[in-house]
């Protein structure tokens, strides 16, 4: 008879259609052992990125493919999960391939997704079940200079301040504002430099601040964002999340606030096969000035570390690991992060919330 087993935490594991994968992974995640259980799945195609929403009622996750249930496009569904349910709502095409970033706004009743291979946003109703209601926006973004291959949007992030939007658009290195109020109208174009790279992004609880991870040279941004203003953004740090002593080269995945907003973490991928710097980035957060002090920079045993999230009390730091097939528990300390456990094994882990 297998040992009794309760969680203090519950989140879910979006993996790619790799190694023996089974979709989406619920998990349960023990404050006393640090061990992570595997606790139910559901099949879907490259279940990528995820969501919940702030009311924790419902789960939002991309079907990262090429095609959707006939149709060439990616996919998005909705879920039920209050207490022990996991029962899907229903699901839609997200009008372009590869989606790969999802967020949902619960005041505004609106789902946002990014669409990486045609650069662009789709905008769904939330239904009064959390489902996905009717397509409310679809917006375009303008050709890059000097990119022919077209605009990738690689994320979107709605302000939990409310009204605004940002994205990221990776081959032209810029971020676009919207004003969601004013039929999603883009208010402003940030020109970061080419060689940016920006991938993923958070805003400040207050909707004050901008943080930007850069995927080419392994920088975060940081922004104050005045949307009254004649000018929407104000660069006001770079802060590397390499250390001194890092030879190979890395690319930055995932950035993350953590509940408190007085930390963010930054996931960075080590890329080849020597000299693997895989890492997690840890910051102090000035809440008033919204600056960036590095306090730890953490080598992980388990390459490609694609994302990660704080258990919603800050306590933990969870990470996985995409090539090697499993879950990291890290304890966050005053000085950094303690690694304190691991999962039972989760084929290709790329997202995790909790």
């Amino acid at each position: 008879m297998a040992d009794a087993f309760y969680p203090d935490y519950v989140g879910f594991v979006g993996t790619t259609s790799t190694g023996g994968s089974k979709g989406i992974y619920r998990i349960g995640l023990s404050a006393s052992s640090h061990h992570i259980r595997v606790l139910d799945t559901r099949p879907m195609y490259n279940a990528g990125y995820l969501a919940l929403s702030r009311d924790k009622r419902n789960l939002y996750v991309l079907s990262e493919g090429m095609t959707f249930k006939g149709y060439a496009s990616g996919g998005i569904t909705s879920y039920d999960i209050r207490g022990s349910s996991f029962e899907e709502l229903d699901s839609a095409v997200t009008g372009g391939q590869r989606p790969c970033f999802v967020c949902c706004d619960d005041a505004a009743g609106e789902i946002y997704v990014s669409n990486f291979f045609n650069g662009t946003l789709a905008v769904f109703e939330r239904t009064s079940r959390g489902g996905i209601g009717r397509r409310l926006a679809y917006v375009s973004h303008p050709q890059p200079t000097g990119a022919p291959m077209g605009p990738k949007l690689h994320c979107v992030v709605k302000s939990p301040a409310g009204r605004y939007a940002a994205s990221l658009e990776l081959a032209g290195s810029r971020i676009f504002i919207y004003d969601c109020d004013d039929n999603y109208r883009i208010i402003w174009t940030e020109e970061m430099p080419k060689t940016a790279g920006p991938r993923h992004l958070t805003i400040s609880d207050d909707g004050r601040f901008l943080y930007v991870n850069r995927q080419r040279d392994s920088m975060v941004s940081v922004y104050a964002f005045s949307p009254q203003a004649e000018k929407k953004l104000t660069l006001l740090q770079q802060i590397s999340v390499r250390s001194e002593d890092m030879v190979g080269k890395t690319e930055p995945a995932a950035i993350r606030l953590s509940s408190s907003g007085r930390l963010l973490a930054v996931s960075n991928r080590g890329m080849g096969t020597r000299a693997r710097e895989d890492s997690l980035a840890l910051f102090t957060v000035n809440q008033e000035t919204g600056l960036l002090s590095l306090l730890t920079i953490q080598k992980t045993g388990g390459e490609m570390p694609r994302d990660f999230s704080f258990t919603p009390d800050g306590r933990f730091l969870v990470v996985g690991y995409q090539f090697q097939n499993y879950l990291d528990v890290y304890e966050i300390t005053p000085t950094g992060l303690a690694l304190v456990g691991s999962s039972d094994p989760i084929p290709s882990p790329v997202c995790i919330a909790f």
